[in-house]
């Protein structure tokens, strides 16, 4: 499961709040107290987050990373503990995106604490007091839609306003309507211009690979960016059951992808 928000907070103010257990309560409306061992999250850090109706769970930050600005957490006990990812990530124009990925199989279980942890993210990327911070470089790739491209991605909202691929200092983020791809750019292994695509199967939404799970994202059949990937990343599966060693992708300037991803030589 992935949830998203994009608002206009920097990316490192939202940072900061997102690792300050005491802002919780300020931006998350389902948490009302936090108890935790460090002021600020540390790999290690332990407590307990208090929510509506007396419910209480503990938790256990088990990774966190300052330079891509991504941290992880156990919460909960035994047969009940659930793993979450987190990631801040600066936004094309200003502003930040904020994520909440639950992998493996307590995606599916968590699926109708989507709707709180979407408002939690809201909050946490709205607050504006932290602008006027130096912007952080993001480059941006637009797709390139052939015709009979956007009228079977129409149905799907797949359009032009709602794809994008956007490569900031450390992550790769792609919308493709409402599907996304979000991994650091050290997870982008090689990448090579291709294309001939069949429009049956490549045109609408993003289709799967059953030879090699890839997945492609493509809104014209005659050239795209195929990537390959160290580790296997979630897109095409809400419930991120299902991951890619691989992702095509059809954007206009394919060799500027590459080059803005560090391989230049695709």
């Amino acid at each position: 499961m992935l949830v998203e928000a994009h608002g206009p907070a920097e990316a490192e103010a939202a940072w900061l709040r997102f690792t300050t257990p005491a802002t919780w309560p300020v931006w998350a409306p389902q948490i009302r107290d936090v108890e935790s061992s460090d002021a600020e999250l540390r790999t290690g850090t332990t407590g307990r987050v208090h929510g509506p109706a007396g419910l209480a769970v503990g938790f256990t930050v088990t990774a966190l990373d300052p330079e891509r600005r991504s941290w992880s957490w156990t919460v909960g006990r035994g047969p009940a503990t659930v793993h979450m990812d987190h990631h801040v990530l600066p936004a094309a124009g200003g502003g930040s995106r904020a994520f909440l990925r639950v992998p493996g199989a307590s995606a599916p279980v968590l699926q109708p604490y989507r709707v709180p942890a979407t408002l939690a993210l809201r909050g946490l990327v709205r607050d504006r007091s932290g602008l006027g911070a130096a912007e952080e470089p993001v480059e941006v790739f637009d797709f390139a839609f052939a015709r009979s491209y956007a009228l079977a991605g129409r149905a799907f909202g797949i359009t032009p306003r709602t794809t994008t691929v956007e490569v900031g200092p450390e992550w790769l983020y792609v919308r493709y309507g409402p599907w996304r791809l979000v991994t650091p750019r050290s997870n982008v292994a090689s990448a090579e211009v291709t294309g001939g695509f069949s429009w049956v199967k490549t045109a609408g939404p993003p289709h799967l690979s059953f030879s090699d799970r890839g997945v492609s994202m493509t809104t014209n059949g005659e050239r795209a960016l195929c990537l390959r990937f160290h580790e296997p990343v979630p897109a095409i599966d809400p419930t991120a059951t299902i991951s890619h060693p691989g992702a095509t992708l059809s954007v206009a300037d394919p060799e500027g992808l590459a080059q803005a991803l560090g391989l230049g030589g695709a």
